[in-house]
């Protein structure tokens, strides 16, 4: 965030830093050890229903995760009695492969895994192409993870995407930005200022989609520093992960939400029961930002 630095004090500087899995991201916030956070919202969800004192100030992206699959892999049925690897239980990830082989009329293993039955397996996403292409025995079907992470392998041996998510649910929710509760009090300002720099971070990506000579330093900076990733990589996962800005869909929206909960209650019978999600989001942030556009 350079171009805002002259706006933060000596004792509000953000330290970015990336983890390998949600579980790590979770037990972390949650200990209080990390302030703010990039997580799935599914995963928000449940750390608000246990208790944990945190809001959800914005949408950070809608898609832009891919199925990938093996060369071997030409329809839902080739499915059957492999795994598919998901980034964590709670995860949109998992939602979007429930609903996928469900209406497909596909089994989704429980305890033990038969012949006919699919194992859901959580995986942390930087892990999955490298297992993909470790696959010697061919028992993984896919593996569904957001973009970049789908482009750092996996294609050498054969793997292809399969569909991209929004194929499956339009503009779907991913991860969210939140935040604990006690620095809506002591660090309002600079969070304002952080949603105003995600949003203005959002346009530069559109602009690298349709123009990706403009800011080329800058992607190969970020994305070997803080992905581990090449330009191309990177420039690849723009083009195809379905990713598109659209400010509105970075707003709070409390009917989107309850449509993750209710199906992940109710057809996947994940312990998200009595979720009260009074005092979770905080849009008025966002709605701030958009207003300065």
């Amino acid at each position: 965030m350079p171009r805002y630095r002259r706006h933060m004090g000596a004792d509000a500087d953000v330290i970015p830093f990336a983890l390998r899995s949600w579980k790590q991201v979770e037990k972390g916030f949650s200990s209080g050890d990390i302030n703010a956070a990039f997580m799935d919202i599914a995963q928000a969800m449940y750390l608000f229903d246990k208790g944990l004192a945190i809001s959800m100030l914005m949408f950070t992206h809608r898609a832009g995760s891919r199925i990938i699959v093996p060369k071997q892999i030409r329809k839902l049925a080739d499915f059957k009695g492999k795994s598919v690897l998901i980034p964590h239980r709670l995860s949109v990830q998992h939602m979007l492969v429930h609903r996928l082989l469900s209406a497909g009329k596909l089994k989704i293993a429980d305890l033990e895994k038969s012949k006919e039955s699919i194992q859901i397996e959580p995986i942390p996403y930087p892990l999955m192409p490298e297992m993909a292409n470790s696959n010697l025995d061919g028992d993984i079907a896919a593996f569904i993870c957001p973009a970049p992470f789908d482009y750092a392998g996996g294609k050498k041996n054969g793997f292809r995407p399969l569909l991209i998510s929004r194929d499956l649910w339009k503009d779907h929710p991913g991860s969210v930005f939140v935040v604990h509760q006690d620095l809506l009090k002591t660090k309002g300002e600079n969070l304002a200022l952080m949603v105003r720099c995600l949003l203005d971070g959002a346009r530069r990506l559109d602009r690298q989609i349709f123009s990706p000579d403009t800011d080329e330093n800058g992607i190969e900076r970020m994305s070997a520093s803080f992905l581990g990733l090449s330009v191309e990589q990177t420039q690849q996962a723009l083009k195809a992960s379905g990713i598109t800005y659209c400010p509105k869909l970075l707003v709070p929206d409390m009917q989107i939400l309850k449509i993750v909960l209710d199906y992940m209650r109710t057809n996947m019978k994940v312990s998200l029961t009595g979720t009260n999600l009074n005092g979770f989001i905080k849009p008025e942030f966002i709605h701030t930002a958009l207003s300065e556009i």
